[in-house]
């Protein structure tokens, strides 16, 4: 019976030791989501470098949990799976949809200019796009497009173009979706 009372009182010793472990982990940690250049994979590092060994490649729209700031805009992360170090600056606080997937601007390519159409949302609209400042939807619009609406191509993106708008003259990015050769 002393035995049996013996391993209770180290386990319940273990235990009350153990909670305060488990709770600092959770402490200071948030939901993120990767929205990385292009929709392309984000590497998750072994280390806070971009020499470090790459553990694997994250999809864009992946959430991950920010255990710590590593500095340097580096964040130590887990996917549930793996931990290790990304870059912060391809996290956002939220699930990114498609068109909100920032894609940079120095991935566009330049191409020979060429007339576009701007195509409606759907068949009950003339309604079309916004034409953005940014490559994604949540930069501000310069101004709504209408089906119809002509646009010169300068540059293609995986999922937006650059493009000038013939109306007026402005620069601005649309969703390839919506243009029309």
């Amino acid at each position: 019976m002393k035995k049996l009372m013996s391993i209770a009182m180290i386990l319940v010793t273990v235990f009350a030791l153990m909670i305060p472990v488990f709770s600092a982990g959770a402490e200071g940690e948030r939901e993120m989501w990767i929205n990385c250049a292009d929709g392309k994979t984000l590497n998750l590092r072994a280390e806070p470098s971009k020499q470090a060994a790459r553990i694997r490649r994250l999809e864009c729209g992946t959430k991950l949990i920010v255990l710590s700031d590593a500095g340097n805009g580096w964040l130590n992360v887990t996917d549930g799976k793996n931990t290790g170090y990304v870059m912060a600056k391809y996290l956002q606080d939220n699930k990114p949809g498609k068109y909100e997937i920032t894609e940079r601007e120095d991935h566009f390519t330049p191409v020979t200019p060429f007339t576009v159409t701007a195509k409606a949302l759907n068949s009950k609209t003339e309604r079309s796009v916004g034409l953005r400042t940014k490559p994604n939807k949540t930069s501000a619009e310069i101004r709504r497009l209408n089906a119809g609406d002509q646009l010169e191509v300068i540059a293609r993106g995986a999922t937006w173009s650059q493009v000038r708008d013939l109306k007026t003259g402005k620069t601005g990015y649309a969703a390839n979706d919506y243009l029309q050769a």
